[in-house]
């Protein structure tokens, strides 16, 4: 029934039925508002912050020799950020006693922070081949966990810049779409609550090399999908994202991922261009203002029922290159045209998460050498301080997790004891213990002492020597 309401000219000369329909009509007209109110409500996307307020988040380096945690990062900020970003492989390898590698992505971490942040976890696949239903299942029981076990809001993002070759599952559609519907349906299965993020890469540079023999070897089928001008090749006309995009149904929040590497050279350490993230994001590449696929309009202010993020971001500081600007004007820039600008914040208004990328790595630079990169915010004071100020400048537009006590304890099955032999209270279950621990034995219970290691696997000779002795006595009695 559309929402309309009119009186009759005839009602003129029946004033108590005038009034009666103006009521009604009054009646119908709140109606129609309070259905609209939920109508906009609805179509906001899961843990979105309410209006005109974003989130910061950031995704950590807790490996040697970085050891960082959501606690150092709250520490540094002075407030307590409410995404943590963590990564694992799917199918997932078996969690290694001796080297730390393996196994869940260590969420204990976020538990530590004491606050309700939640869980990023991105899944990397080793191949969609690889990949069987149970999986997937697997996957949603680890999630289910975090949210009903440990309270525990979860972004999931599968396979992220799936239109890479860079990646091991990328620059295959057919794949992609294939892999993610049965992700999908299998994991809101196990775990509806679950925020599904698809993010693609840059548009920056796309088909980023691949439209020469790497295409020609795919699939008909595939080759279909990626030639979306129809000129029967790929290349820069083509659109980056459609051809990858599952769908409005099978999608909550969509990502991006969006880095300054350097203009025009991607080893060498010069200021960004003024606007530099919002060219990419509505359609012209800053480096040659070539136009490219437009991410913004098309997936964000075209979807009002989505949210939008930068689902990794950061600025490269080339610490082999240590020639032109600082570390702290190069990434001091870049935050304050892609991060703290108001005209940013102001006019994309969809986009509601912004994810730092807190690591240093070496990556392969576009003339083939090898360019150590660092991307860390809070290791330089002056880019830090900077930072936090800008933040209080605008602290209204930002959305903080709150305080809360951790766990002492776990429910859920295969959950070691309460306390170790230090009495350090176990916040995380078996599978997502800290690591990596390359030089002393790994520990179920985080970093600890090699004394208290040993007294742990004393204790657990106790427990074995208990459990044959109790079983011996109860087969006695038989």
């Amino acid at each position: 029934m559309p929402c309309t309401a009119s009186t009759s000219s005839a009602a003129a000369s029946r004033p108590r039925t005038r009034t009666r329909r103006a009521r009604l009509a009054g009646a119908a007209v709140a109606a129609c508002v309070a259905l609209a109110s939920v109508t906009l409500a609805s179509a906001q996307a899961p843990y979105e912050p309410p209006g005109d307020q974003v989130m910061i988040g950031f995704w950590y380096d807790s490996a040697d020799p970085y050891y960082d945690t959501p606690s150092i990062i709250n520490q540094k900020l002075g407030n307590n950020v409410p995404v943590f970003q963590l990564s694992q492989q799917i199918p997932l390898p078996p969690f290694n006693y001796t080297t730390g590698a393996g196994g869940a992505a260590p969420e204990s971490l976020i538990e530590r922070s004491a606050t309700d942040a939640a869980v990023f976890l991105t899944i990397y696949p080793t191949s969609f081949e690889a990949i069987t239903d149970d999986d997937f299942t697997e996957l949603g029981k680890q999630i289910l966990d975090y949210q009903d076990n440990l309270n525990r809001t979860v972004f999931l993002r599968y396979a992220p810049e799936m239109q890479g070759s860079w990646m091991t599952y990328g620059f295959d559609p057919v794949g992609f779409l294939q892999s993610w519907t049965s992700m999908y349906t299998i994991v809101k299965a196990v775990a509806p609550k679950t925020i599904m993020v698809w993010a693609p890469n840059t548009p920056q540079g796309y088909p980023y090399g691949q439209q020469y023999t790497q295409y020609s070897a795919l699939s008909a089928a595939n080759q279909a999908l990626l030639d979306t001008n129809g000129n029967g090749e790929l290349d820069a006309g083509d659109d980056a994202f459609s051809p990858y995009y599952p769908g409005d149904d099978l999608v909550d929040w969509i990502g991006l991922s969006i880095y300054y590497k350097g203009v025009p050279s991607d080893v060498q350490n010069t200021l960004q261009p003024d606007g530099y993230c919002a060219s990419i994001i509505t359609g012209t590449d800053p480096s040659d203002n070539s136009v490219i696929t437009n991410w913004y309009t098309n997936y964000c202010a075209n979807k009002p029922e989505k949210a939008c993020m930068f689902a990794e971001a950061g600025a490269a500081y080339h610490t082999n290159h240590t020639d032109g600007v600082s570390q702290a004007a190069l990434q001091q820039a870049w935050l304050k045209d892609c991060v703290t600008s108001q005209t940013m914040l102001d006019r994309f208004p969809r986009i509601k998460l912004y994810m730092q990328f807190e690591y240093e790595k070496e990556e392969d630079a576009n003339n083939g050498d090898k360019d150590f990169r660092d991307y860390r915010i809070l290791n330089v004071t002056d880019v830090r301080d900077e930072f936090i100020a800008d933040l209080a400048s605008l602290s209204d537009r930002f959305s903080w997790a709150q305080s809360r006590a951790p766990p002492t304890s776990i429910s859920s099955a295969g959950a070691p004891a309460a306390t170790n032999s230090a009495g350090s209270s176990v916040i995380q279950a078996i599978t997502a213990t800290t690591r990596p621990r390359p030089t002393t034995f790994p520990s179920l219970f985080g970093y600890t002492s090699d004394g208290t290691q040993r007294a742990e696997w004393a204790e657990l000779g106790v427990m074995v020597a208990a459990g044959v002795v109790g079983a011996w006595t109860v087969m006695k009695t038989l």
